[in-house]
């Protein structure tokens, strides 16, 4: 599978909805904006290690205007709202490493498109020569570590008081 500038397919939730994915396009901006009002306030609070009551402008550029090489955002909509977004961010000092994070909203969690997307990500970083993934969620976040343990790569987990690191080896397949 190539996740480039065309890359576009639709995934079937566990409860039968379908979802279209495709990569983040400037455009999207205003889903951006309007997702916010789909997010419970703690799955706002588990992706983003705080409050997010809106975008800036400044937030919603980097978000959507992504050159899709460094910075890999992959967004799910369902009846056209924004439901889904992965991204992975390689780091400049050390560019075979990435940082990885997703969010769902509220009524589409638990339907197996957290793991797609992780999948997914998997895929467009090995294409792109990343072998590590990583990412900081808080502990307390069990959804997000059921997804990480699912992945079919060896996982480091340090655990620091309220929050969890992880390291995905992407060679360890």
């Amino acid at each position: 599978m190539k996740i480039d500038r065309d890359f576009s397919e639709e995934y079937a939730l566990a409860d039968g909805r379908v979802v279209s994915l495709r990569l983040v396009q400037p455009e999207d901006k205003q889903s951006f904006v309007e997702s916010l009002n789909i997010c419970s306030h703690q799955t706002l609070y588990n992706r983003f290690m705080g409050s997010k009551p809106k975008f800036s402008e400044n937030e919603l550029r980097y978000l959507t205007e992504v050159d899709q090489r460094h910075h890999v955002a992959i967004v799910g909509f369902h009846d056209g709202n924004l439901m889904a977004v992965g991204r992975a961010i390689r780091y400049m000092s050390q560019p075979q490493i990435a940082d990885v994070g997703i969010i769902i909203a509220d009524a589409y969690q638990r339907n197996g498109i957290g793991s797609y997307l992780l999948g997914l990500l998997m895929i467009a970083m090995i294409e792109r020569n990343v072998y590590q993934l990583c990412g900081e969620m808080f502990s307390v976040n069990n959804a997000m570590f059921r997804v990480v343990d699912e992945v079919p790569f060896d996982v480091k987990w340090r655990l620091d008081g309220s929050v969890a690191n992880f390291e995905i080896d992407l060679t360890s397949n």
